[in-house]
């Protein structure tokens, strides 16, 4: 199969404009979201690539948001019925819900589950774009280089105008953060694809993992019996694992003695169960472990006896997809797991450094993340980049556990509010 390159543009004038909306553009940056815009209306396929870095489960799952926004670009077009493959980082592919997508839009949405090898994956692009103009996506967080388009003709045997809008993720979830929680995402798409400002809507372009409500309750019944859950309960699912060993929390022990007591003062009798979930013991480092996190919260109690811990080990990313869909709250430090419980639009209460390294401007990635930092910074960049470089926890731990309860307290489903809540009578 032939290619020849007829256009390649540099599109990194798009972060400039993601901090600055009023940048104006120039006259060739014009050209090349016109040709953007041409695409999208004459693609007759389009494929959408997403994953992350060595496979990483949260850039994934942001890239969704990406994923929306596109959909309702696409309806707004007239394009619906198009249709559209979406090529899913293996280690996520299992929260991408085929039927499910198709009927949130439309059936001509395929699934399918992809290699994280950069140039494997670049050869599935080619396989799976078939159409005489075809309008490729890539959301791969693998690739954190500035944007750029890429317009390709295949051979005459094979005739097929192939458009790449290559290196996405850095710029629409990145730089585009610095437009707010609600208009982040479909900003980036509206512009990209050159359409008309405050088309599209904040508020469903954002995070989402979409679950069978059937199948979805029909198996979290058998988790419930598996872990003996209570259902009377102030759920909460924890995520505490994290590869950077710099955004792990150390604290959250205090967090959970400080809502034991909320809950005891609030709601006496009631009791919180914490379910502390954990992904496989070979990606992450000593001390990230099951084993480790059985030993340290074990014996937690909370206020006479009104707390439980179980440390579970779910059989899959659909089960603790599960899990956490079904919790009142989600207390978790930066990593994928929390990015999912936000996709399920649960609170999710996460600890950030403070400043621009892994920022909560950037990872407090939907509209139920509470995000708990430090503002203004106390400490320099190179304080934090050094304790990234080696695995300390002392700048995440400066932060104080009661500004997490505060949030978490503030996220609480009404009827564990204390304003909701009317004392039985004696």
């Amino acid at each position: 199969m032939n290619q020849e390159a007829i256009l390649h543009a540099d599109m990194s004038f798009m972060h400039e404009w993601a901090l600055d909306k009023g940048r104006r553009l120039k006259r060739a940056e014009k050209i090349i979201l016109s040709t953007i815009n041409r695409f999208v209306y004459e693609a007759d396929h389009i494929v959408i690539s997403v994953g992350g870095k060595a496979g990483r489960l949260g850039e994934s799952v942001v890239a969704t948001a990406l994923v929306e926004a596109v959909m309702q670009a696409l309806r707004y077009a007239g394009k619906a019925g198009t249709p559209v493959t979406i090529l899913v980082d293996e280690g996520a592919a299992s929260l991408f819900n085929e039927q499910l997508y198709q009927k949130e839009y439309w059936q001509g949405i395929t699934v399918v589950r992809a290699t994280i090898q950069p140039e494997e994956r670049r050869l599935l692009v080619q396989e799976y774009a078939v159409g005489e103009t075809v309008l490729v996506l890539d959301f791969d967080g693998a690739n954190d280089e500035l944007p750029k388009l890429q317009v390709l003709e295949r051979d005459e045997e094979d005739s097929c105008t192939v458009a790449i809008l290559d290196h996405l993720f850095r710029v629409g979830i990145r730089s585009y953060a610095h437009r707010g929680p609600v208009r982040r995402y479909v900003d980036f798409v509206e512009e990209l694809f050159d359409l008309p400002d405050g088309i599209l809507n904040g508020l469903y372009a954002q995070p989402q993992i979409r679950l069978s409500t059937v199948e979805e309750q029909e198996r979290y019944q058998t988790l419930v019996k598996r872990y003996t859950l209570n259902p009377d309960a102030l759920r909460v699912v924890c995520f505490f694992q994290t590869v950077v060993i710099a955004k792990c929390y150390c604290r959250w022990d205090e967090v959970m003695q400080l809502l034991c007591e909320h809950v005891a003062r609030a709601f006496p009798g009631k009791k919180v169960e914490f379910i502390i979930v954990c992904g496989p013991d070979e990606i992450h480092p000593d001390g990230m472990r099951r084993a480790d996190f059985l030993e340290e919260y074990q014996g937690f109690r909370g206020v006479d006896q009104n707390a439980r811990v179980l440390v579970v080990a779910p059989d899959s990313l659909r089960d603790l997809a599960i899990l956490a869909k079904q919790a009142d709250l989600a207390l978790s430090n930066d990593t994928g797991p929390g990015h999912i419980a936000g996709a399920l639009q649960v609170p999710t209460v996460t600890p950030y450094l403070p400043g621009n390294v892994y920022s909560r401007k950037v990872w407090a990635s939907s509209l139920w993340h509470e995000g708990v930092t430090l503002e203004p910074s106390p400490y320099s960049f190179e304080q934090i980049r050094s304790a990234v470089l080696w695995d300390r926890t002392t700048i995440i731990d400066s932060i104080p556990p009661e500004e997490l309860v505060s949030a978490a307290l503030a996220s609480l489903p009404e009827e564990w509010r204390v304003e909701n809540h009317v004392q039985p009578i004696a």
